[in-house]
């Protein structure tokens, strides 16, 4: 059963399950940046404990997950990172419009234009029929896809972020503030394909 969650303000540095913050990238990874050249905007801490206790992943202990996206306050950039189904718009995605990093914790970091502020993702309760709400959640299944056929069968759902649970001058992170940020993780252990974040709208 997914659950619901709720966001409280943390330090940005906290290695905890959050939105926003620094990142633990360590120095010599470089700092991802879209095929446009823009420096991308960090926008989860997830430690890999957590998820293999909580959704029973099996990554190495002790690293954690960072998830970038694309982000910019002047263009638009929606169709970079939407994914309904299109094969074109997976590969858009995997491109490097979003980024999803397995790697070891280091000194906190942000090399980005912005920092968003932590929020620490609490895991509320058990999601059911009665709730009215239904825009950020973990584990179990999504709800909300546009399109339930994505070629995504080599990923498990991990968690979805709507747009709005940001802090106030980041809810168009997504760039509308209604939208859905979906995080998909590999269901083994790949270098090169940690996981998936894509962005539908509501």
């Amino acid at each position: 059963m997914s659950n619901l969650v709720r966001f409280e303000k943390v330090d940005n540095e906290l290695n905890i399950l959050r939105i926003g913050g620094k990142s633990f990238l360590p120095p010599d990874v470089e700092w991802p940046t879209n095929p446009n050249g823009e420096k991308m905007v960090f926008i989860f801490n997830i430690p890999t404990n957590f998820l293999n206790s909580t959704l029973q992943f099996n990554y190495p202990k002790d690293q954690v997950i960072s998830v970038f996206t694309t982000y910019n306050r002047e263009d638009y950039f929606l169709d970079s990172i939407v994914y309904n189904g299109d094969i074109e718009e997976l590969q858009n995605i995997k491109n490097g419009y979003t980024k999803v990093i397995l790697h070891s914790v280091a000194s906190p970091r942000n090399d980005a234009d912005f920092l968003i502020s932590a929020r620490e993702i609490v895991i509320d309760k058990e999601m059911n029929e009665f709730n009215d709400y239904y825009g950020s959640l973990f584990g179990a299944n999504p709800v909300f896809l546009q399109e339930e056929k994505l070629e995504l069968a080599s990923y498990q759902f991990c968690m979805q972020i709507y747009g709005g649970d940001f802090p106030e001058e980041f809810q168009d992170i997504f760039y509308l503030d209604d939208a859905i940020g979906y995080l998909f993780l590999s269901k083994e252990e790949k270098a090169n394909d940690v996981g998936v974040f894509f962005v539908q709208c509501t």
